[in-house]
Order: structure tokens, then sequence, then C-alpha cells
């Protein structure tokens, strides 16, 4: 009989790509989000608003925000969770940035795919360093 580990499609867990979201990759204090208002560059699309501000950690970091408007607790963390997912997947943050990424009311009967091509646009926008 085969062990899991050795199957096809099984990688060893040294070249495993983490898939945690640590507290190291998340905006948690106040401050930083009030920082980020203040003094970051706003893009502004169909689903999000992003507030992108160059940080001085080793890599990008993740904050959001959802108004109550939006829905119910169980609406929020659904939201926040896609929001981390699609953060994670994304390859346009290599630079040290904090992203507060707010939520428009709305975005709740917004499908995946319609949040993660509102997401992918902000990102390339904020990449190419294009208006805000």
């Amino acid at each position: 009989m085969l062990s899991e580990t050795s199957g096809p499609g099984c990688e060893p867990p040294a070249t495993r790509k983490t898939e945690s979201f640590g507290r190291n990759r998340r905006v948690l204090r106040r401050s930083d989000y009030l920082a980020t208002y203040s003094s970051g560059r706003r893009f502004v699309g169909r689903w999000l608003v992003f507030f992108v501000k160059p940080s001085l950690g080793p890599g990008a970091r993740l904050g959001v925000t959802i108004t109550k408007k939006t829905g119910s607790a169980v609406v929020r963390n659904h939201l926040r969770r896609r929001l981390r997912e699609l953060f994670r997947r994304s390859g346009g943050f290599r630079v040290s940035v904090d992203l507060v990424v707010n939520v428009r009311p709305g975005a709740e009967r917004a499908d995946f795919s319609e949040l993660s091509r509102d997401f992918e646009k902000l990102s390339a926008r904020v990449a190419a360093g294009g208006p805000g």
C-alpha cells in the first residue's frame, strides 16, 4: 500500500508554498489604518477601494474594512476571507506596502470572479503607479 505522502501530486513539506495568513501580513493597528488613509494613494474600483502606502516592513500587509451597511457579521467575514485569499494569490504586491481595502456596499452580491477581476484591475493600477 502506498502512503499518501508518496503519491503523484503530493509535494514534500519543504517545497510547499505557505498558505497561512499570519499577523505579519495584516495591518493590525488603528494608527496604521489612519496613516494609510491620510498619506496613502487611493484607487477606486466597482466593488473595492484601495488605499496604498509604502511601509518599512519586510513585505506587503493587508487590512480590510467593511461597514455594517454591507450585511451581517457572517457576510462581512465571508467577504474578508475572500479578500485575504485574493491578496494571498496576487503577485502584484512584491514591494513593501500597506494595503487597506474598503469594501463598497453591494459587494456582498458580487461573485468571487467579479471581486477577483476588480482586485486584479486595482492591483495592476497600483503596480503601474497609475492614476488613483
